[in-house]
Order: structure tokens, then sequence, then C-alpha cells
């Protein structure tokens, strides 16, 4: 009887300890398990305080948002201007005239497609827990908006107007 005691307490100690553990995470990615609340600068991915998971971004995912933002704006405004650029040469035939000469650009525009899908996959992360309606991701449709607009090509001015009447040629 001693020993299914012992064998039984054993058991709620151990129960007891693993709900007492934090499991926190360091800027460097490092997992790491305490029995006391995790340190400044360190994520909480684990808080015993709590019923069930909790996590505890160090940087709200708005600011993470903006900072992001600040990052890749130019970089990506000079995407769509490029883009914009490559596509009007391309439905002009002025590409196929000189082929050599859009290579370079063609070129960079590939790195710079790379440079957004990078940014995609971040963005993506910081608002998926977020949900599509959350603020967050409102933001995130307002950036992308703002940088189509960096590509759009100035508004040409009106086209006089055709007059009914043909003008006779002077001889």
């Amino acid at each position: 009887m001693r020993t299914i005691s012992l064998f039984f307490s054993a058991f709620l100690f151990a129960g007891y300890a693993a709900a007492q553990s934090y499991k926190c995470q360091g800027v460097d990615g490092k997992i790491e398990y305490s029995d006391r609340p995790c340190a400044d600068g360190k994520q909480v991915l684990t808080d015993p305080t709590k019923k069930g998971a909790s996590f505890k971004p160090l940087i709200a995912p708005m600011e993470r948002l903006k900072t992001l933002f600040t990052d890749y704006e130019e970089r990506l405004c000079e995407r769509e201007k490029l883009a914009t650029e490559i596509d009007v040469a391309n439905r002009s035939g002025a590409m196929k005239a000189a082929p050599d000469d859009w290579k370079a650009k063609q070129e960079h525009l590939s790195q710079l497609n790379d440079t957004q899908i990078e940014f995609q996959d971040k963005a993506s992360k910081i608002t998926q827990s977020e949900g599509p309606e959350s603020e967050v991701s409102k933001e995130l449709r307002r950036f992308r908006t703002k940088l189509r607009d960096c590509g759009k090509l100035p508004e040409l001015p009106p086209a006089p107007p055709k007059s009914a009447k043909p003008v006779p040629a002077k001889k």
C-alpha cells in the first residue's frame, strides 16, 4: 500500500511541476523552460498562471508591421515603378526593338520580385493570427494600395475634343 501511495504522490508532484513551467523564446529563437517567469526581452510561449498556452509578443503586431513597411517601402515602390515601365515597353514594342537595353532592368525586376515575396512572407506571419478584418490586416491592405499607386503612370492631359466639322485643308 505504501508503494502505491508513493507512486501516486510522484505522479501528482510531476504534474504540479509541469504545470508550473514557463516556456520562453529568446530573440535568437532558442526555447527555454523555467520555473520562473520569462526574463525581459523574451516571448512567453506558455504561462502557468493562465489557462492554456499563451503568446505575448515582444512588440505589438501593428508596430511590427509598420517597421516592416519602413524597411521594405522604398524597394517595393521601386519594384512597382519598374514593373510598370517594363509593361509599357513590352506593350509598345520597345522591348522587341532593343532587347539588350531591357535585359538589365528585367534582371533587377526579378531581384525586386524576390524582395516582394520576402516581404509578403514576413507580413503574413504578422497578420495571420490577427484575422482578415483586424486593424493589422486592414493596414496591410492600405499599404499594398499605396504601393500600387507608386507604379501608376502620371495621368495624361485629356485629348482635345474633336470638332464635328472637319477642318478643310488649305491649298
